[in-house]
């Protein structure tokens, strides 16, 4: 019966975690509907899922920050990375990012280098952030998976 109470308590504070989130306007409700997800497919859907996105999402901040060190830019190709950073954002429901990336994509259509340089720094804050908070999440997530309750 310990465990289960350890369970229940340790579920509880991971929604309050997604609910914190949620409440800062890093995260919208698709967030807790993609880990709703989990439900029909499988327990280490997020476990799996997070440090992909994560990786991915590195990569692409490399790639758009080594496109901007450049001296002749190509913005279509800066479009593209960005379109792609906010798609796997979008669908896990990283809204404060996905809203940068969206700024980010307008400067260059605008094929405004300073303007994208600026964006660029705010991208990598939210991510930052965000990068943060899904570690945590993780860190609670693990610990359900795995049946770790102590200290609940």
């Amino acid at each position: 019966m310990a465990g289960l109470a350890g369970l229940e308590a340790l579920t509880e504070k991971l929604y309050d975690f997604i609910q914190s989130m949620e409440n800062d306007g890093i995260v919208d409700h698709h967030f807790k509907d993609c880990y709703n997800l989990k439900e029909a497919n499988g327990p280490f859907l997020f476990i799996e899922l997070l440090p992909t996105y994560i990786s991915d999402s590195e990569t692409t901040l490399k790639e758009m920050t080594t496109e901007l060190d450049q001296p002749l830019v190509d913005f279509k190709h800066l479009e593209q990375l960005c379109i792609k950073l906010k798609g796997g954002t979008s669908c896990l429901g990283a809204c404060r990012l996905a809203t940068s990336c969206g700024e980010f994509r307008q400067a260059a259509i605008a094929r405004n280098k300073d303007d994208c340089l600026l964006r660029l720094e705010v991208i990598k804050g939210d991510f930052s952030i965000l990068h943060n908070k899904l570690e945590a999440f993780l860190e609670l997530e693990r610990r359900i998976v795995t049946n770790d309750y102590q200290g609940c």
